[in-house]
């Protein structure tokens, strides 16, 4: 009996080194993506961007179910936010972003994000990021890379529609209200 619950010990702790790998992937996604946006490969940013989407819905699940706390989990919102810091980037490098707009937008969110910790200003990033690679995906006529893309959207929407409505939106929302309040107003 007691040699089970060390095998599921040990069990979890794979799950916590997966967790950890799969976060440190969507790292190496972000720095990835500008070379790859910058050379306009759009399928290689495609199927960079589309993996990192389905290693962030993997990695929560893993470190949930792993045996303590995850060595990158604390780091897990950063790694996410240069994911779009890397998409925005990488599209200033490919010339369809101007440089003072695009670099500008990157350290005006990241720097708040820096300061505040309001998850609002990573989702801003983030989005801007990707919604700029779902317009050159289209706009440049990747057919099949724009479906892959627009699939793993579908499915992790699906998947994770609770978390969205309940968590992501109010999230989102609150944070935008926060920072209209300003610093020290309450509700």
């Amino acid at each position: 009996m007691e040699e089970r619950g060390i095998e599921r010990a040990g069990e979890r702790d794979l799950l916590g080194r997966a967790a950890d790998g799969l976060t440190a992937y969507r790292a190496f996604v972000a720095l990835a993506l500008v070379p790859a946006l910058g050379a306009r490969r759009i399928g290689l940013a495609a199927v960079l961007l589309g993996t990192g989407w389905i290693s962030d819905f993997l990695d929560g699940r893993a470190a949930r179910a792993s045996a303590g706390p995850t060595r990158l989990g604390g780091s897990d919102l950063w790694i996410d936010t240069l994911v779009g810091a890397g998409a925005v980037l990488g599209c200033v490098a490919a010339g369809w972003v101007p440089p003072a707009l695009g670099v500008g937008l990157v350290v005006l969110l990241l720097a708040g994000f820096g300061r505040t910790r309001n998850e609002a200003l990573s989702m801003l990033l983030q989005a801007t990021g990707y919604g700029m690679v779902l317009w050159r995906t289209w706009s440049e006529g990747h057919g099949l890379a724009l479906a892959w893309l627009l699939t793993v959207i579908a499915a992790i929407g699906v998947v994770n529609r609770r978390i969205f409505w309940e968590r992501s939106v109010p999230t989102f929302l609150g944070g935008l209200a926060a920072l209209v309040r300003g610093p020290g107003e309450r509700d």
